[in-house]
């Protein structure tokens, strides 16, 4: 790589994204204190330029869209990554996002329709606590308390590295006596607290 040297000051140029990023990513490492700096700052700028990449390619569905899709699919649990893109394509959603969600989710033959639909609502919020409302807008204001724990487990490692297997254990325990689960009692679990 070849580097110019600096000799004054009119020969640095500074992306004006660049205060923003660096602010948002200054937030991420002060509020998760990763213990690994490095492999949390490459997914950390990974995820972002992925989230980036498919913005800029077609935006982001709605979480209306995403309850229509939900309310179209109806009682199926998985189908084939054609009928997700037939069902998608009702809803007006890009066929490049779809792409991308199958791509991220590894979906091969058969596409859990809960997790691809979770992979879509997490690509338009800008942190769990607009995950977590959306969750409960998309998939209904009461869901069953393992339905919740299994499309919040969808985050852990790759999406967000505080969501690791001890968190997942504990958010178990926590739901244990407990048979549903709204926005409200989510939201006042301690081990959500940490992640609010």
């Amino acid at each position: 790589m070849d580097i110019e040297p600096i000799y004054c000051a009119e020969q640095i140029v500074v992306s004006p994204d660049l205060a923003d990023v660096l602010k948002a990513y200054t937030k991420e490492v002060i509020r998760r204190q990763p213990q690994n700096l490095i492999e949390f700052s490459a997914k950390y700028f990974q995820n972002l330029a992925n989230v980036a990449a498919s913005v800029q390619e077609a935006p982001a569905p709605s979480k209306e869209q995403l309850q229509m899709f939900l309310k179209r699919a109806g009682d199926t649990a998985v189908v084939t990554p054609e009928q997700i893109h037939a069902l998608a394509a009702q809803t007006g959603m890009a066929r490049s996002i779809v792409a991308k969600v199958l791509s991220v989710g590894k979906f091969e033959s058969a596409v859990n329709i809960d997790k691809f639909l979770f992979l879509l609502l997490v690509m338009s919020c800008e942190s769990f606590g607009a995950v977590l409302e959306g969750l409960f807008f998309v998939f209904g204001s009461t869901l069953a308390s393992d339905r919740f724990q299994l499309l919040i487990s969808y985050l852990a490692p790759d999406m967000d590295p505080d969501i690791t297997s001890q968190w997942l254990m504990d958010l178990s325990s926590q739901l244990a006596a407990v048979a549903t689960v709204t926005y409200e009692s989510a939201a006042a679990l301690p081990i959500v607290q940490t992640k609010l």
